[in-house]
């Protein structure tokens, strides 16, 4: 039996499990996987630990960056951005990848995204994820809105290291006309932000949060003015798929949209 994990804190609810161990049974593979709570005190400890116990993890907040500095390699799209969420382990030696971008970019090429200015909100491991992304299909310009400053101006050091030109904004500050917006934070609304949507001319929106049942605010609203919409649970589920060949090698997945639908019954 090959145990998976994802680790986080708190992790008080996540839909991972549901996903990963439906592509398990659909391939017929002896796995499973387990969320594990992991502190940021206890985190180099659940390192070694994984060598010896699991065949790979994922990780969430507030570990993506942390990960980085503590395990053995890193693919080049990680190592560009220092975040990983999904690590291989490959005779106890940890690997480290970010499929959160691959996620984000599959999604956006799908909507028709062509690079136009966008909007980011935060500036943690998942908001350096939409950087390599945007950089991949070719945006020029983005803003960073963050609670703090400092990190945001952080942010832009390493997205403009990827040939965008990025700029900090203050909550409140001038969104610009952003034709993307992305949030990489937990906080998923327009008060959350001050944003108005209904202002800011915005085509596509994607909030990599998500609710266990129903919408979140932002994607509500979005849906409400016409905006195409993307939810945490298909950004989920895409970079689950990701992390799944990483782990297991090609396989014929389930389609997005099928393991969506189970995923959301699931939520009912």
């Amino acid at each position: 039996m090959r145990v998976f994990s994802l680790i986080g804190y708190p992790l008080d609810y996540t839909l991972s499990p549901q996903i990963h161990n439906y592509v398990f049974r659909k391939l017929n593979i002896e796995a499973v996987y387990v969320p594990l709570r992991v502190t940021s005190k206890r985190l180099p400890h659940f390192i070694e630990f994984s060598r010896d116990a699991l065949s790979g993890f994922n990780v969430t907040i507030p570990h993506k960056v942390t990960v980085a500095k503590l395990i053995d390699e890193l693919n080049d799209d990680a190592n560009a951005i220092k975040s990983v969420n999904t690590v291989v382990n490959s005779k106890q030696e940890l690997i480290g990848y970010n499929t959160d971008y691959v996620a984000i970019k599959e999604s956006l090429i799908e909507r028709g995204y062509n690079g136009e200015e966008a909007l980011l909100i935060g500036a943690g491991g998942a908001a350096r994820a939409v950087v390599l992304a945007l950089s991949k299909i070719g945006c020029k310009t983005i803003t960073v809105l963050n609670r703090s400053r400092e990190r945001a101006v952080e942010l832009c050091g390493l997205a403009n290291g990827l040939g965008l030109d990025c700029n900090a904004v203050d909550i409140g500050g001038d969104y610009g006309k952003p034709h993307l917006v992305v949030n990489a934070t937990p906080l998923s609304s327009e008060e959350d932000w001050l944003l108005d949507l209904s202002r800011l001319g915005v085509a596509i929106l994607i909030d990599m949060a998500y609710k266990p049942k129903g919408e979140t605010s932002l994607i509500k609203r979005a849906r409400e003015l016409g905006i195409r919409a993307i939810d945490g649970v298909e950004i989920l589920v895409r970079q689950a798929l990701a992390a799944d060949k990483l782990w297991l090698g090609d396989f014929n997945e389930p389609s997005i949209d099928e393991v969506i639908r189970y995923v959301k019954g699931n939520e009912a």
